[in-house]
Parts: structure tokens; C-alpha cells; sequence
């Protein structure tokens, strides 16, 4: 991975300027998707067009390279289900020269996903996928049938393509309340297949998450037990704060942490959706790609405005917001020790 001393100065020129940084942007190609998941609502948005076209993304990549971009993830609804995908996936390599990511439930016609994982694989791209539940709770966390023997399916077909790919592979559990005893061995069979897993934490904080209080992660024994299982458990790659401050968020539900406001220059993450709307965390777009470029929306009103409705928020405890602040902010030289030692692992298994 060679880093162009042009993408180094517009980093340190946003750095200089107080704005933020960009590390790590989502683009949503569509809010078309092949599962009905119970904590998701992206596919009941009504934009018209449903995915976003490849000039748009061509548009998107010009003004993320603009302004300087680093790390992204390419997800949907169901990325798979762009016809032109694979095109895309060579753009954003280019747009994002530190890592990209292909999100894809891997539940889509087995030739699709070989088309695409395929191509991501070659240009070592990142592929990740969401497994919370095995067998009948599998299938309604999903809403699909046969869930996950058609996602650990795929993954072996990926497994069969990746040679001597660098791409990480891996798949997101969002644990709840519902699938807490499953999640050991959903790890063990992920692991058996040599692929790597994060832990996420049921919310339903945005605009594309749902509510749902048989999914509400409950403080008790089986929690405490299961987050004792994730401690320093080598197959994780989520930081040991990140899954040791589970059961203290669960229990109060509220956080003094907000990466938006307490880390605006390293920790802002963007997503970007299929209709160009940029958004942060909740709330509504801060503005439109497809009309401004990078720089314009951050010096807009409706980011400040924004981050001033932010500060006022109990927090939460997310891998993409509250685990990126964890990161580049450790609370003792032994957790900074230990946020070094993970990302050298992570690049060593990524050679």
C-alpha cells in the first residue's frame, strides 16, 4: 500500500483548519436488499432512484479524493444487487487508499456473489458480512430463509477464491437479547473457517435502525457471561474497552462519550446514502454530495447545528462511532500500548 504524498497534505491541511478529517466514510449504493432484518428499516425508503448510479458514484469519489478520504466501506440494503458493482469496488479503491471495505450480507444468487467477491478479493478489498443467528432465530432476525447456511455457504466459496488475497474477511454479530447463547458458536464456526469477527451492539439510534424490545440487551448473567467469552478473545477484532464497556452502557443507557462532538477532527464518521445525502449519526442530512462539495458542507450551518443538537444526546456505544473514539483516544499509556499492538495485528494479517 503506497499513501500519495498529496492525500498526506490534504489530511494535514484539514488538520491545520480545525475540520474534520474524514477517516472513514459509508457510501449506501441502494435501500434495495434481499433480507428483511428486524433491526433494519433501509428498505422501506421510497428515494427514487432506489440506487445510486455509477455516475453519481463517480461524482461522490471525485469529491471524497477532493477534499481527502482514507477509509471506506462500499454497503447498501444489499451492494450485491448493483449490476455495476464491480466497478465500483475499483473506484472506491481508488478513493479510499487506506482501506475498503465490500459490505454484503452474502445472501443473494451464489454467481453474484462469486462475480463480485471475486473482483474485491483481486484488488484486495475487505469483506465483511452480518451473521447474528443460526438456524430458525437466524431466519427471523434475517427474515430469510435459510440465512445462514446460505451466508457460511458463501463464505466457503470465498474462502475457496482468496488465494493470496490481502483482503480481511469478516462478519459483524449485533448481539441481543435474543441470540446471546448463539454467539459463541457462531464464532467458532467463523473462526473454523478462518475468518474473523466484530461485535456489534443492538440500537436503534438512526434513521435506518429499528425499535424492537425483545431485541433490548438486558443486563444479567447471560450478558456478563458472553462478554467474559469476548474479552480478549483472539477471533475479535473489536478493542478490549469497546466490549468491556458493554454491560455499563446496557445498564445505564447513557454514555459521556460522543465522538461527533468530543473528537470532531479524528473520529467523524460520514454516510453517505444512495440519494447523496450526507448524514453523521441521527438526524437529517447535513447536506448533498451530489450538490456540494466536502469542504462547503462542513462550514455549513447545518453541521454546526448538528453537533450543537449532539451534545445534548445520552450517548451510545457503537463500533462505528463510539469504538473509533476509543481508538485515537485511549484513557492510559497501557490502553494506548494496547490500541497499537491491534492495529499492527490487524496489518500483519492483512499481509
Amino acid at each position: 500500500m503506497v499513501i500519495k504524498p498529496d492525500i498526506v497534505l490534504k489530511g494535514v491541511h484539514n488538520l491545520l483548519s480545525r475540520r474534520p478529517l474524514n477517516s472513514s466514510t459509508e457510501i449506501r449504493l441502494t435501500h434495495l436488499c434481499t433480507q428483511r432484518c428486524r433491526q433494519c428499516s433501509v428498505y422501506e425508503r421510497k428515494n427514487q432512484p432506489a440506487t445510486m448510479s455509477l455516475e453519481n458514484f463517480r461524482l461522490i469519489s471525485h469529491r471524497l479524493q477532493e477534499y481527502g478520504s482514507y477509509i471506506g466501506f462500499i454497503s447498501g440494503g444489499e451492494a450485491t444487487l448493483v449490476p455495476y458493482l464491480d466497478k465500483i469496488l475499483i473506484e472506491a479503491k481508488k478513493t479510499f487508499p487506506l482501506a475498503c471495505t465490500l459490505v454484503t450480507g452474502l445472501y443473494n444468487k451464489t454467481e453474484v456473489i462469486e462475480k463480485f467477491c471475486r473482483v474485491a478479493l483481486e484488488n484486495h478489498i475487505n469483506i465483511q458480512t452480518s451473521l447474528d443467528g443460526l438456524g430458525e432465530l437466524g431466519d427471523e432476525l434475517r427474515g430469510a430463509k435459510q440465512f445462514a447456511d446460505t451466508v457460511f455457504k458463501h463464505i466457503e466459496l470465498i474462502n475457496k477464491m482468496r488465494a493470496d488475497s490481502k483482503s480481511i474477511l469478516y462478519a459483524n454479530i449485533v448481539i441481543n437479547n435474543l441470540n446471546l447463547e448463539q454467539v459463541p458458536e457462531i464464532i467458532r464456526r467463523l473462526r473454523d473457517l478462518d475468518w474473523k469477527v466484530t461485535i456489534g451492539v443492538y440500537h436503534s439510534l438512526t434513521a435506518t435502525t429499528r425499535f424492537d424490545e425483545q431485541l433490548k440487551l438486558v443486563n444479567d448473567k447471560r450478558l456478563e457471561k458472553l462478554i467474559d467469552f469476548l474479552t480478549d478473545n483472539p477471533d475479535i477484532l473489536n478493542l478490549r474497552t469497546f466490549i468491556k464497556g458493554i454491560p455499563e452502557f446496557v445498564a445505564t443507557g447513557k454514555t459521556d462519550i460522543c465522538a461527533f462532538t468530543d473528537s470532531p477532527i479524528l473520529s467523524t464518521r460520514l454516510t453517505i446514502m444512495e440519494d447523496g445525502n450526507v448524514h453523521l449519526c441521527w438526524g437529517k442530512p447535513i447536506g448533498n454530495l451530489y450538490e456540494q462539495d466536502l469542504k462547503s458542507i462542513f462550514r455549513s450551518e447545518a453541521y454546526q447545528n448538528r453537533l450543537q443538537e449532539y451534545r445534548g444526546c445520552s450517548g451510545c456505544w457503537t463500533t462505528c462511532y463510539t469504538q473509533r473514539y476509543l481508538l485515537v483516544h485511549p484513557r492510559s499509556a497501557g490502553e494506548l500500548l494496547y490500541n497499537i499492538q491491534k492495529v499492527i495485528g490487524l496489518k500483519k494479517r492483512k499481509k
